[in-house]
C-alpha cells in the first residue's frame, strides 16, 4: 500500500513511495486514475479524510487541491462515504446538481447518466436508497468523472548519490556524465553534493559515472552495477588540477636595473662608479642642474652603455636603520626609537617627536624584505630651533611565514560558551554514532582573518596589492618591487598563493570563501570547520533525542539545524550558529 504521493501537473504524473521505499509511477490516463480518487474529491478544509496520502493542484488555483489515495478502493470507499454521510436528505437529482453544478459541468447529462445506470429515479432520496443502490450511484458516478486508467511505472528503490571531495566534504553544483551502453545523462549535483535519484527501472543496464572538467574532458569515478543496486552511494571527486603556465622565457642573465633609487648618505660618483659610468653621463641623462644635488629616495635613470654587474645589496653599504637620525642645526642626534614586531623578530625603530607643526605625505623606502614607511615631520626643539624629525614603521614583505603569525584554536573550549554547547552536542552525537569527526578550526583573530582574506584576493586577483588597506598590529608589506622600483604584480601575487596554501584556502576554487576580519562568526568563536567522514548509514540522535538515519549530507545538516549548528553551503567544512 501507497504511504505518500506528489503530484506533477505539467507532466501529469503521480510520484507513490509505499513503506519499504519503493516509488510507483502513475502517468497519464485521467486524472481521477492517477489520483486513486474516482470520485474527483476535494481536500475538505483542515479535515483529512481516511487513506489520503497526498494532495494534487488540478489547475492554477492553488486552493483547489484534489485528495490522492492510497489505492482506487480506499478512494471509492471514501466517495461512497461523502455520498451518504453529506448528501443523505438530498434527492439524487439535486445531489448531483451540487456535487456537479452547472457552472462547471452539463449537469442534466450528469442525471440523466446516474440514474439511468443505477436505475434509480431523480427524486429518491440518497438515505432511502439501498447499499448495493447506492454503491450502483457511486459508481456510476466515478464513471461520469472519467475513471481511464494510464501507465503504470514501478521504479523499485532508488539510489542516492553524493560527489564528495578528498575531505569527505560535499562537492555541489557540479556536472556528472551518467552513462549506461546507449544513454548518456548529464546531471547536476545540489547544493549538497547529491545527485538526482537513479532508478535502475528507467536506465537500462549498469551505470557509469564521470567527473566532468572543462573543455569537455571527463574522467571516470565509479560504476552503479544495476543487479546489485544498494539505497546510497558515494563517489570520490579526483583533484582539480591548476596548471601553472610555463616559464617562456629563462634566462640565467639577470637584467640589469635601469633606474637606481638614492639612498642615503650616496654620491653621484659612487652612484656612477657602481655602474661603470661617469658623472658627467648621470648629470646630462638626468637633467641634473649639479652633481652635489641629489636627495634620498630619487629615482636616477642609469645610462644606456655597457656596464659590469652592479653589486649586490650585501656587498653595498647599508644605512643603520636601527637608527633615525634627527637634524639639528649644525648637529646630528640620534632621536628615541619605539619597537615593532614582525615575523622574522626583527626590530624596527620609530622616531618619537614633539609637537608637530607642519607635516608632508609619507614616502616610503624599500629594502630586499622591508618596507620602511618614512614620515617627514617639521617641527621646533625643546631651545625652540627648527628641526626635522623622520620616524619609520618597518613591514615586512609577504611571505608563507606570516601564516605562523595570529594562530587560530582547533579546540572546542575556544568556542564562546553559547555555542561551544550546541557545537559539543552535535559533535557527540556523531561521534556516539560511529562517524568521524576532526576539528580544522574554532575561534580566529581578526589579525588572522585580515590575512587571509588580504592574501586571498590578492592572490586571485580581485584587488591590487597596494590597494589593501592596513590593519591594526599586522606590519605587513603586501606589495613586491622590482630593482627599478615598480610593483612586482606577478611576485606579489605569487606570495599570496604561498600564504593561501599555509592556510589550506584555494583562490581558484569558485566554492572557497573567505570571510573579512570581524565578520567572520570564527571572529566571535561561533564558528567551526569539522570534517566529517564515514557517516552514510550511520544513525545519529537529534536534539530532541530521536534517531535520524543519514542517507545523505543533507540529512547531516538537518541534524546539525535540531542542536543550533547550522551548516554553510557556500564554505567547505563550516559551522556556525547563524549558517553564516
Amino acid at each position: 500500500m501507497f504511504t505518500k504521493a506528489t503530484y506533477d501537473r505539467e507532466n501529469k504524473t503521480v510520484h507513490y513511495f509505499d513503506e519499504d521505499g519503493n516509488e510507483t509511477l502513475y502517468v497519464g490516463g485521467s486524472f481521477a486514475w492517477r489520483t486513486n480518487n474516482p470520485g474527483n474529491l476535494t481536500k475538505p478544509g483542515s479535515y483529512v479524510m481516511p487513506d489520503a496520502i497526498g494532495y494534487a493542484q488540478r489547475t492554477s488555483n492553488s486552493r483547489s487541491l484534489f485528495v490522492i489515495f492510497s489505492d482506487a478502493a480506499a478512494g471509492h470507499r471514501a466517495h461512497l462515504n461523502v455520498v451518504r454521510r453529506i448528501y443523505g436528505n438530498s434527492t439524487v437529482a439535486g445531489m448531483i446538481a451540487k456535487y456537479a453544478p452547472p457552472t462547471e459541468n452539463d449537469t442534466q447529462a450528469y442525471i440523466d447518466h446516474v440514474t439511468s445506470a443505477a436505475n434509480v429515479s431523480p427524486t429518491d432520496v440518497v438515505s432511502t436508497l439501498s447499499n448495493d443502490k447506492l454503491d450502483a450511484v457511486s459508481a456510476a458516478m466515478e464513471k461520469q468523472e472519467g475513471f481511464v486508467p494510464g501507465v503504470i511505472k514501478q521504479l523499485g528503490k532508488p539510489a542516492r548519490v553524493t560527489l564528495l571531495d578528498r575531505s569527505h566534504n560535499p562537492v555541489p553544483n557540479q556536472k556528472l556524465h551518467i552513462k549506461t551502453a546507449d544513454t548518456t545523462i548529464i546531471a547536476q549535483t545540489d547544493q549538497f553534493g547529491a545527485l538526482p535519484l537513479l532508478h535502475a527501472s528507467l536506465i537500462a543496464g549498469d551505470i557509469s559515472l564521470y567527473f566532468s572538467r572543462e573543455r569537455d574532458d571527463i574522467e571516470h569515478i565509479g560504476d552503479i552495477i544495476v543487479s546489485d543496486l544498494k539505497d546510497l552511494y558515494t563517489f570520490v571527486a579526483p583533484y582539480l588540477l591548476i596548471s601553472a603556465r610555463p616559464q617562456l622565457h629563462k634566462t640565467e642573465v639577470r637584467a640589469r636595473p635601469r633606474v637606481h633609487i638614492v639612498r642615503p648618505h650616496e654620491t653621484l660618483g659612487g652612484i656612477a662608479s657602481q655602474y661603470g659610468t661617469t658623472v658627467d653621463a648621470m648629470v646630462r641623462e638626468n637633467h641634473l642642474s649639479s652633481p652635489d644635488r641629489i636627495y634620498v629616495r630619487q629615482h636616477l635613470k642609469i645610462p644606456s652603455v655597457t656596464q659590469p654587474e652592479r653589486p649586490s645589496r650585501s656587498q653595498e653599504p647599508q644605512p643603520d636603520n636601527q637608527t633615525h637620525w634627527t637634524k639639528g642645526k649644525g648637529t646630528l642626534s640620534s632621536s628615541p626609537k619605539v619597537a615593532h614586531s614582525t615575523p622574522s623578530g626583527k626590530t624596527a625603530s620609530t622616531n618619537t617627536s614633539s609637537t608637530t607643526v607642519n607635516s608632508r605625505p609619507n614616502s616610503t623606502r624599500h629594502d630586499a624584505h622591508v618596507t620602511v614607511n618614512d614620515s617627514v615631520a617639521h617641527q621646533r626643539n625643546s631651545n625652540g630651533h627648527p628641526e626635522t624629525v623622520v620616524s619609520s614603521t618597518t613591514r615586512e614583505l609577504s611571505s608563507k611565514k606570516w601564516c605562523a603569525q595570529f594562530p587560530g584554536s582547533a579546540s572546542i573550549d575556544s568556542l564562546n560558551a553559547k555555542f561551544r554547547s550546541k557545537a559539543s552536542g552535535f559533535i557527540d552525537a556523531l561521534k556516539s554514532a560511529g562517524v568521524s569527526v576532526r576539528i580544522n578550526a574554532a575561534l580566529r583573530p581578526n589579525e588572522r582573518s585580515y590575512l587571509m582574506h588580504s592574501a586571498f584576493n590578492i592572490a586571485k586577483g580581485a584587488i591590487d596589492p597596494d590597494k589593501v588597506q592596513p590593519y591594526a598590529n599586522v606590519n605587513i608589506d603586501w606589495v613586491h618591487r622590482k630593482e627599478s622600483g615598480d610593483i612586482d604584480l606577478q611576485a606579489s601575487k605569487k606570495a599570496a598563493q604561498e600564504m593561501c596554501a599555509g592556510y589550506g584556502i584555494n583562490p581558484f576554487s569558485s566554492r572557497q570563501k573567505v570571510a573579512r576580519p570581524e565578520t567572520s562568526r570564527h571572529n566571535f568563536g561561533a564558528a567551526v570547520d569539522l570534517n566529517i567522514s564515514n557517516f552514510a548509514g550511520k544513525k545519529v540522535k537529534d536534539a530532541t533525542g530521536d534517531e535520524i538515519e543519514v542517507k545523505s549530507f543533507k540529512d547531516l545538516t538537518a541534524i546539525g539545524a535540531t542542536y543550533g549548528v547550522n551548516y554553510y553551503s557556500g564554505e567547505n567544512m563550516h559551522w556556525s550558529d547563524t549558517g553564516h
